[in-house]
């Protein structure tokens, strides 16, 4: 990472938003420096996804991991966590008193990484460019979470170029650090990205041909990452010192987690014992000795997932004409995401992939470098990306419930400005439509929903042309009514190139519709 100043005035950047760090990539003539942050005299090669409120007065990045270890002080952890969860209007109480929404909050925090870049930074930038951006997304993260982020990164002040997964934007870091003068005769023609993060993880096999790429498969868990490895070790800390964790106050226990990360953070693949200094938060309590052979032990469930997630991927392709995952033409299994640095994960890929297993030089970085490849016009790269879960609706059919899965998983979004569109069309029975949504990871034997499950909010939809101008529908009860078999009612859903979901809905006889954007149903 380059630390001297860059005496041009990029506008363009690679952003990734992270659950532990936030890291912003620049493009320079060519190179693609990662930002570094000059806070209290110290150089920073990252801000901290870090939300704290003082005194009533909510603080950001490195000025609220400053003042993580005061006990009036309350602290937010894995904002990024929330926004797969949460609506754009959901509030997010982060203590003293203080509340904002989830787009609201988002939106402060990447008003401050604006500011750290604009202010803070080792760029020359020009406070009244316009910085415009490419946007991290997890590959598993649903329609509500892109939504949220996008619209974030919008209202921050930020023009945003356009969204791209995290392990594709870590392929197109690879594929310049690495294959850029890659021949056409050469064996080389995808790249396995295991991307494990501080939240999520995901892997994706991307396919190369010159300066196109594509998403030929991917695997995901929504809820895995180094938070829970934190989540683990301090289970531990607590259980050698004999308390128990519903005796921490909420202040307590994030600032445990934080020195359980910095801890683990620290190990080396030779390192056997872990000092976790327990009275940084609990006083008069000596530091924790733990051996690191028990955490790996522990931890151990967790990493066998994420590799269930890659030989998912191994046995899909296994069956196509792209064929098994060995061979001249696997160029890497390439390790991003700060939690691969954690000592058993690269021990674990490494027996099943042997010399192929490659770490980035900067793990938590390639994300961004990735963007910043992508947002240079000059690069011209094309990125062809797959729909990442299933998306449908549960239907009736007589007597039961059918899963009707209206977006496929790998299913292609397309290139820049192409979207998928799929159309329903049927003659209702009822008089008002309450359509439920969600999205999953897998389809079983039957075509159920499986796996990691987002259930969506329900809306409603007026087939009876009587209701057609009432806003509120859900206290109307909904009545089987013969006669409106007449109405030919017409479903659009589209799945633009960022990932969020629309449906216009549409009765074609009475010449009246309703958009909806469709968000999480659980809070």
């Amino acid at each position: 990472m380059s630390k001297k100043m860059i005496n041009s005035s990029p506008n363009r950047f690679g952003i990734d938003f992270g659950t532990t760090r936030t890291v912003v990539a620049a493009g320079e003539k060519g190179n693609y420096p990662v930002c570094s942050f000059s806070w209290k005299g110290d150089i920073k090669e990252y801000i901290p996804s870090l939300i704290a409120v003082d005194r009533g007065r909510p603080c950001f990045g490195w000025e609220a991991a400053a003042l993580i270890n005061r006990p009036d002080v309350t602290t937010l952890r894995s904002l990024k966590r929330f926004a797969g969860r949460l609506r754009p209007e959901d509030p997010v109480d982060l203590g003293q008193g203080v509340s904002f929404s989830m787009l609201e909050l988002l939106t402060l925090f990447l008003s401050h990484v604006r500011r750290m870049v604009t202010k803070h930074s080792n760029l020359n930038i020009d406070r009244k460019t316009p910085l415009e951006v490419m946007v991290a997304v997890p590959a598993n993260a649903n329609s509500n979470q892109r939504f949220i982020t996008l619209e974030a990164f919008r209202q921050a002040g930020y023009t945003v170029l356009g969204a791209m997964n995290e392990p594709s934007a870590a392929a197109v870091e690879f594929l310049h650090r690495y294959l850029k003068n890659l021949g056409p005769k050469s064996p080389k023609r995808y790249v396995v990205i295991y991307d494990l993060g501080g939240g999520t993880f995901d892997t994706s096999v991307i396919g190369m041909a010159g300066k196109g790429h594509d998403v030929i498969a991917n695997e995901g868990l929504a809820q895995l990452g180094g938070n829970d490895f934190d989540e683990i070790i301090l289970d531990m800390v607590l259980e050698t010192i004999g308390v128990a964790k519903s005796d921490l106050t909420p202040s307590e226990t994030v600032r445990m987690l934080e020195e359980c990360r910095e801890r683990k953070e620290g190990l080396k693949p030779n390192t056997r014992k872990m000092v976790v200094d327990v009275g940084t938060v609990l006083t008069d309590t000596d530091p924790v000795v733990l051996e690191t052979g028990q955490i790996y032990e522990r931890c151990a469930p967790l990493i066998r997932r994420s590799l269930s997630a890659v030989q998912t991927l191994v046995e899909k392709l296994a069956q196509t004409d792209i064929g098994p995952l060995e061979g001249p033409g696997l160029a890497a299994v390439y390790l991003v995401g700060g939690s691969t640095a954690f000592p058993p994960v690269a021990r674990h890929l490494r027996e099943l992939f042997g010399t192929k297993v490659k770490n980035s030089p900067f793990p938590h970085a390639a994300p961004a470098i990735g963007l910043a490849i992508m947002a240079d016009p000059k690069n011209q790269i094309q990125v062809r990306e797959a729909v990442s879960r299933y998306f449908g609706i549960w239907r009736e059919r007589e007597q039961d419930k059918v899963f009707d899965p209206v977006f496929f998983k790998k299913q292609e979004v397309g290139t820049e400005n192409e979207r998928q569109t799929v159309v329903r069309q049927y003659r209702p029975l009822h008089n008002i439509g309450r359509l439920r949504y969600l999205e999953c990871s897998t389809l079983g034997s039957a075509g159920e929903p499986e796996g990691d499950i987002t259930v969506w909010r329900d809306i409603y939809f007026p087939y009876d042309p009587g209701l057609a101008d009432q806003k509120n529908l859900k206290g109307v009860p909904i009545t089987v009514c013969p006669d409106l078999s007449s109405q030919e009612v017409v479903e659009t859903y589209d799945y633009d190139t960022q990932g969020i979901v629309h449906v216009d809905i549409e009765n074609r006889t009475s010449g009246y519709r309703r958009h909806f954007r469709l968000t999480p149903g659980n809070g």
